[in-house]
């Protein structure tokens, strides 16, 4: 596997993060300072991307309520109560990948007690995925086969760390043991490599490690805070998004081979297309400056240049944000978030809507929050959801019957 070039900085971050490992005094100090910095910075990008809901922060007192004072139309579809169904597949050794982290090798099998759990009524398939009894998990994402799920949690640490999981709910394995925070995991499109953010530099950077946890290569390296990586559908390049001088976030295309970069635009969260015949981006930004009003945009890449601009989803009193593709590049899924009056009011639910920007479709409902989609093969969309108390990993069919389509609101 090809790695990035590294940068002359990369080199002295990695030493003064080790110095601070040992307990490297004036260096201790500063990375305190800095991973104070960290949280803050984290905490702000979730808000931006979320209003009042925040996958690392719980309660209302971690959030800053928005201005805004619109209020949703209620077009809340009816959902079924939850039964639960014990999780029956079993992986086989062959299966499995050989999963041993460096430096904290937790080989965690089955999760003991852990069942799946599908709605009952209609054939809508909801189902729970992960159960923690501490701490929350965030940021899923499925491998092209359908069969594995990486995401972050503080389900043994403070701090968040990646694991891998089967779908199923077995063979759990941690893959990080960082004392930073590692988030937003992301496959390669061979499934073979994971992309994710950390601050295990003292800055927010962006690194990429086999699926087994090893051969942990750093790819940015610049003063700027860079998070949320997507791969390219050929594997060799990454876009992500970096808080720029004007404090505004950017979306930058970083060549792996040659760590080259480049702006493409403004805007977060971006996901690449999986279409090989397009270099498409999709991502959130505000029609203005300053406005919590996100709506989901896309932009081709001609000759690394953004081209054909285009906005896709849109509400006037509701944010439209984390864009994710389909398997086909034909649709996206997405979390809109609607301006709370109090702690309790806000919605968060998962949309879907077709690339043109037609056939926006609800997929979610009733109790809880749902945030984070992520499309995996079979046509199921996987999301972080707080309906069963605890913020974990669910997913239910792009088709399910029994959702609510509501009208255009562009």
């Amino acid at each position: 596997m090809k790695r990035a070039a590294a940068c002359a900085s990369c080199a002295k971050d990695r030493s003064d993060y080790a110095d601070t490992r040992r307990g490297g005094g004036a260096v201790a100090d500063r990375h305190t300072r800095m991973t104070h910095r960290n949280q803050r910075l984290l905490r702000r990008m979730l808000m931006v991307a979320a209003f009042a809901a925040s996958v690392f922060s719980a309660g209302c007192a971690s959030h800053r309520r928005p201005t805004g004072r619109d209020e949703a139309g209620s077009n809340a579809a009816s959902v079924p109560a939850v039964e639960q169904v014990s999780a029956t597949a079993e992986a086989t050794a062959a299966e499995r990948p050989s999963v041993v982290a460096p430096g904290r090798a937790n080989v965690f099998g089955e999760i003991d007690g852990m069942t799946g759990r599908t709605m009952s009524g209609g054939d809508q398939g909801l189902q729970q995925h992960t159960a923690t009894g501490e701490g929350y998990d965030a940021d899923v994402t499925v491998d092209p086969s359908g069969r594995w799920m990486a995401y972050a949690s503080t389900r043994h640490s403070e701090r968040p760390d990646i694991y891998l999981q089967r779908v199923d709910g077995t063979s759990v394995t941690q893959l990080t043991g960082d004392p930073a925070d590692d988030v937003q995991p992301t496959f390669s499109p061979d499934g073979r490599r994971i992309a994710f953010a950390s601050n295990r530099s003292g800055n927010w950077d962006i690194y990429v490690m086999d699926v087994d946890g090893t051969n942990v290569v750093q790819v940015t390296c610049s003063p700027a805070q860079e998070m949320s990586p997507s791969f390219s559908p050929d594997g060799n390049r990454l876009v992500y998004c970096s808080l720029g001088r004007d404090e505004q976030w950017e979306l930058w295309v970083v060549n792996l081979a040659s760590a080259e970069r480049r702006m493409i635009g403004h805007g977060l969260f971006p996901a690449w297309s999986p279409q090989k015949d397009v270099d498409r981006i999709a991502f959130q930004r505000a029609r203005q400056r300053g406005s919590r009003w996100f709506s989901l945009w896309t932009l081709d890449l001609v000759d690394g240049e953004a081209r054909r601009v285009t906005e896709v989803a849109s509400s006037g009193n509701a944010a439209a944000v984390t864009p994710a593709w389909s398997p086909d590049g034909q649709r996206l899924a997405f979390t809109t978030i609607v301006s709370p009056q109090d702690c309790g009011g806000a919605r968060q639910d998962v949309w879907v809507v077709r690339a043109d920007g037609s056939g926006r479709t609800r997929l979610t409902g009733g109790p809880g929050t749902y945030l984070s989609p992520c499309w995996a093969a079979g046509d199921r969309i996987y999301f972080i959801s707080s309906r069963g108390g605890a913020e974990n990993v669910w997913s239910v069919r792009a088709g399910s019957a029994g959702v609510l389509p509501v009208a255009d609101t562009k």
